[in-house]
């Protein structure tokens, strides 16, 4: 998958990993990559048909919201300035998919096969890939495949229908949120995020357990979306 903008680390800062970058928190995006500057959509027609398509652009909010969060001891304008004049903040983001058949293709215009979901890891029940040449696309960082997945999930949001469907499961009602094992928080509580200075309020959406240390999917009142560990969290409030 292509990245956009500077991916560096910040050295000594634990910093909210971006996943959208406007103030609306009723704003999509499209997924590059982990730690890169995402696109907002400007477009979507088909959504969950066999013709979904979704378009997406860099906007200043965009990069606002990245600045703060991967470059706080930068001059905010001048980080701005930086990443708006990068050849990837003038292109136009595509993602087309084919939901009934479990097809799409994503914003690095490659074409990839729904291949199931994963059942371990960072990526655990989030659509799983298969490339053109039939290999399966890891969900590691460097192989961006929950950033495809994550494509799907706008697209698609049904989820995986083209997957053979399961043997059927009796529907009991859903238990009390609660937390991973290992974690702190719970799906659905409210807490305090730390962006950039300061701590903003948000609320856990997804846990994402994995080998070292059990991390969270926040979506914050500010209309960011990040993962986050625990350290980087408290109760709202708190």
């Amino acid at each position: 998958m292509q990245r956009t903008a500077r991916t560096t680390p910040l050295a000594g800062t634990a910093a909210l990993l971006l996943v959208a970058g406007t103030a609306a928190a009723q704003t999509d995006w499209l997924a590059l990559c982990s730690k890169c500057l995402n696109p907002s959509i400007v477009s979507k027609s088909g959504i969950g048909t066999a013709n979904a398509v979704a378009e997406a652009r860099i906007s200043r909010q965009d990069a606002e919201g990245w600045c703060a969060n991967w470059a706080p001891g930068q001059n905010l304008a001048a980080c701005v300035r930086e990443q708006l004049a990068t050849e990837e903040a003038r292109r136009t983001y595509r993602a087309s998919a084919d939901c009934t058949r479990g097809r799409i293709t994503a914003i690095d215009g490659s074409p990839y096969t729904l291949a199931g979901t994963w059942s371990s890891d960072v990526g655990k029940g989030r659509s799983k890939w298969r490339d053109a040449s039939g290999r399966i696309v890891g969900q590691d960082n460097a192989s961006n495949g929950l950033a495809i997945a994550q494509q799907w999930e706008v697209l698609c949001p049904g989820g995986t229908r083209a997957t053979p469907a399961p043997a059927p499961r009796v529907t009991t009602p859903a238990p009390a949120p609660r937390a991973a094992p290992g974690g702190v928080f719970a799906v659905g509580q409210a807490v305090d995020a730390r962006y950039g200075g300061a701590w903003v309020r948000g609320r856990v959406i997804r846990i994402h357990p994995g080998a070292g240390q059990v991390e969270y999917e926040i979506r914050l009142d500010n209309g960011q979306r990040g993962i986050v560990p625990a350290q980087m969290l408290r109760p709202a409030g708190g």
